[in-house]
């Protein structure tokens, strides 16, 4: 069933979304679970109305005073978009390729393909609770989340993903991205635990920020993108 699933997107803007799947993956995943996630993303796909509803009302939560950044790179916005949509949205477009943007001067556009996620309640409460935890350095909140997916057993991976110090320079590498995922993969083979299959959607929405961000070979202020889009 997944194999069939796989194949619709081979050939298409997605066909990258199946190239952090290691075998593990497989392992910890419910199978259904990761078919009803894929066979989600496909339809949507051609769902273009519905999609256009979403666009429109995510779009609202775009930097709009570009003059706050002036210090920042301009692509920083891209960070800022990430956290919005996860913290005041329950449905994210996932589409945050560079193809998906086109910078200007003083302005941008985010014009995206139609790929986007309607997450599961609880899975997004946990990852909110994730990075907040992290980022207010609140250790409670942070294992609560972990908890809540029963990942409490890859704290230290999800700690190192995050980056160290204060995350105000942080470096985006593809390779990085896919190494802490199969890390996460491995240790919950490891645990006998198992994903929830939303983590095949936030993969993807993970994979093209770092697909974008990885172009520009420059650190990026995550700490402020987070504290912009969040608490702002």
């Amino acid at each position: 069933m997944i194999d069939r699933l796989f194949k619709t997107l081979r050939g298409t803007d997605w066909e990258m979304l199946t190239g952090f799947i290691s075998p593990a993956f497989f392992d910890v995943v419910p199978t259904l679970g990761m078919a009803k996630v894929l066979a989600i993303l496909v339809k949507d796909y051609t769902r273009t109305d519905e999609f256009q509803k979403i666009l429109v009302s995510n779009k609202k939560l775009m930097p709009k005073d570009q003059k706050k950044m002036d210090h920042l790179p301009q692509v920083q916005i891209v960070l800022e978009i990430y956290f919005a949509q996860l913290f005041k949205r329950e449905c994210a477009v996932l589409d945050l390729r560079s193809s998906a943007f086109d910078f200007k001067k003083s302005t941008y556009s985010w014009n995206p393909k139609p790929l986007y996620y309607s997450w599961d309640e609880k899975f997004l409460q946990a990852i909110r609770d994730m990075y907040a935890g992290f980022y207010a350095n609140r250790d409670d909140l942070l294992l609560s989340g972990l908890r809540s997916l029963d990942l409490e057993h890859a704290q230290h991976i999800f700690i190192q993903h995050f980056g160290a110090n204060d995350q105000k320079s942080v470096t985006f590498k593809l390779d990085h991205f896919t190494k802490s995922f199969q890390a996460i993969f491995e240790s919950c083979k490891k645990h006998k635990t198992k994903l929830h299959p939303d983590f095949f959607a936030l993969g993807a929405y993970l994979l093209c920020l770092y697909e974008h961000l990885e172009r520009y070979d420059m650190p990026f202020d995550v700490r402020g993108a987070f504290d912009a889009a969040v608490r702002n």
